[in-house]
């Protein structure tokens, strides 16, 4: 109950901040995007709603994931747990959705990057219809894994078996019998077999940004040199934070092969993964610096002190 008690506590205030950061970064996106950026605009709005529906959902569920051999089970400690065990794997199957999107989100976003470079940017409208296209594998994935939700009952009786001394008997329990079913096995690998090459595609792209930004031949205005450089650091520090990616598959593995299991771990899978959302719009506040210049502003204005006459964007 003490872990159960921390964790749901972690989970509402990082989500509850997560949240509040990611709607800051679309009211920002939309009122205070300089011209120059109103395309990519599209695309960091589309980061934001994805990762504010991420911590949304998790906030919803606030799951433990107890591997068990061929089998997986979830515990829901969140507000979903009034609603009975449907609901909140349907919660659960949304949020993970949401975090396979974010994926490929980040790969559109260095490949706009690198293709405007070279031509026209798009319109928000061609934007639009990128990110429908490439949010079609993750909405498959979110409805697909539906049908992977096992019967409560022989979840609880696998669980039982497996690890006799949890006592679940007052939880929220789902999950799902046999992970090799298709459901299952689609939301799995689609969850983890695009990370190495997407981040290998990343880095390929931002090296040959860099390459051609620092092209001395290549006519590109200073300032728009500039924000270039800024939005590959926001992009460049937003690469590195899916690394808790792996910190949630390494707590899952560690139960799933029986090296070691334990409640905390079980907890960490998930609690590692809201990092992402947390701390992904800290990118844009710290170096698109209209929106640091902005905040900067209104925190000043709200400890009442006044910005310094001259500075430099």
């Amino acid at each position: 109950m003490l872990i159960s008690s921390v964790f749901s506590i972690t989970h509402g205030i990082i989500a509850a901040l997560a949240m509040s950061f990611n709607l800051l970064l679309i009211y920002l996106a939309i009122y205070q995007t300089p011209r120059v950026m109103r395309s990519y605009s599209t695309l960091i709005i589309n980061f934001a709603i994805t990762d504010f529906g991420a911590c949304l959902c998790d906030l919803f569920v606030q799951q433990r994931i107890i591997p068990a051999g061929l089998s997986i089970g979830y515990v829901f400690n969140g507000f979903c747990h009034h609603f009975g065990p449907t609901t909140c794997f349907v919660g659960y199957s949304l949020m993970l959705h949401f975090f396979s999107h974010s994926l490929w989100s980040l790969l559109l976003s260095f490949s706009y990057r690198y293709y405007i470079l070279y031509k026209p940017s798009p319109t928000r409208h061609e934007l639009s219809l990128l990110i429908l296209l490439i949010y079609m594998p993750s909405l498959f994935q979110w409805v697909s894994f539906l049908w992977a939700q096992g019967d409560s009952a022989k979840i609880m009786d696998i669980l039982h078996e497996k690890f006799p001394a949890y006592d679940l008997k007052d939880q929220v329990v789902s999950g799902t019998e046999n992970i090799l079913c298709f459901s299952a096995l689609y939301a799995i690998f689609h969850m983890t077999l695009p990370i190495t090459p997407v981040y290998i595609s990343i880095l390929i792209l931002r090296r040959k940004i860099i390459a051609r930004l620092n092209f001395k031949q290549v006519n590109i205005a200073k300032d728009t040199r500039h924000l270039h450089s800024q939005l590959l650091m926001a992009l460049t520090y937003q690469a590195a934070i899916p690394i808790f990616y792996l910190f949630g598959v390494a707590s899952y593995i560690t139960g799933l092969f029986g090296f070691y299991n334990h409640p905390v771990l079980e907890y960490f899978t998930i609690t590692s993964l809201l990092f992402i959302p947390f701390l992904s719009p800290l990118a844009s506040f710290i170096f698109v610096s209209h929106y640091r210049t902005f905040l900067k502003k209104r925190i000043l204005k709200l400890i009442k002190m006044e910005p310094e006459s001259s500075s430099s964007h």
